[in-house]
């Protein structure tokens, strides 16, 4: 445990992750945009950092897990940011959901202050991170990898290392669109229950039989709070998903991919998202099906 880690980005999940390290004794210095939000990782033994740059200058692996393209470039090729703290052998670990062209340049702009980036964006909730239980994808230098493995394996159940830089990140954009067609599919099927009559809760117990065909993490972890109407904390919100869908959909078009699912689910989000509620769990996508089937789950 002897490597210094930095985290930047203390959302949701930051802190969660954030948590996770120190509670494997790992010595951790955080910074994020809105101080106040620092605060209770920081009375969990977390050392506070003035700029990414000074989380930089004192750890030897640095986390950033921000919200957006922009935000993870700022942090780490801006003014005061991680590139500017660098010092040789340093390992910056990007965690954000972003595109793999913006994961390339972070990387090639890192390469050339002679630090390795990783783009390791993660698969699960804040309960599995609680857990050490996240799935990992991870591109980049393979040496960096290596190096910062087993600070990574505290954190996941599946570690995956998928060759060169903008891999991880392409294959974050591919698994959610499984999910994010899945959450769909699924609230199709509580409201078309709902609306014949079929209680709802009887969809996700039979699509939560092990080893059946409809067996569904989506159904299992997003359909009982549709049945509530539980939207708020988000798991994962509508703006990310529809962030991340129009990223999947973008990289099928560059390939020559037709996504048809995929662009449907997205234009569902964007209902959500019209209505200002872009903030809110996309499993919010049942409402708008509950208002065009003139039913409710509640029922």
């Amino acid at each position: 445990m002897s490597k210094k880690i930095g985290f930047i980005g203390l959302g949701t999940m930051g802190k969660v992750i954030s948590r996770r390290l120190i509670a494997a004794n790992y010595v951790l210095t955080v910074w994020n945009r809105t101080k106040e939000n620092g605060k209770d990782v920081v009375n969990d033994g977390a050392t506070w950092a003035d700029t990414p740059k000074d989380v930089a200058s004192a750890c030897d692996i640095v986390f950033t897990m921000t919200s957006d393209a922009a935000a993870s470039e700022e942090v780490i090729c801006g003014p005061n940011g991680v590139l500017e703290g660098a010092h040789p052998g340093m390992i910056v670990i990007d965690s954000a959901s972003i595109s793999p062209e913006a994961s390339q340049a972070n990387a090639a702009r890192a390469e050339v202050a002679g630090v390795a980036l990783l783009d390791a964006p993660v698969s699960g909730g804040p309960k599995v991170a609680e857990n050490g239980a996240l799935g990992i994808m991870v591109g980049g230098p393979e040496a960096a990898f290596k190096e910062a493995e087993p600070v990574l394996n505290e954190l996941g159940k599946m570690v995956l290392y998928t060759g060169a830089s903008g891999n991880g990140t392409t294959l974050k954009l591919i698994a959610n669109l499984v999910m994010g067609v899945t959450i769909q599919a699924s609230a199709e099927a509580l409201v078309l229950a709902a609306k014949i009559g079929i209680p709802p809760q009887t969809v996700i117990d039979i699509t939560s039989l092990p080893g059946t065909g409809p067996q569904t993490g989506a159904m299992a972890t997003r359909g009982p709070r549709m049945i509530a109407q539980n939207f708020f904390p988000p798991h994962f919100s509508t703006n990310n998903m529809d962030k991340d869908l129009t990223g999947a959909i973008r990289l099928g078009e560059k390939h020559g991919v037709s996504l048809p699912t995929t662009s449907a689910a997205r234009e569902m989000l964007r209902a959500v998202k019209s209505q200002g509620n872009g903030h809110i769990d996309s499993s919010a996508v049942v409402t708008i099906l509950e208002a065009m089937a003139d039913t409710s789950l509640a029922k």
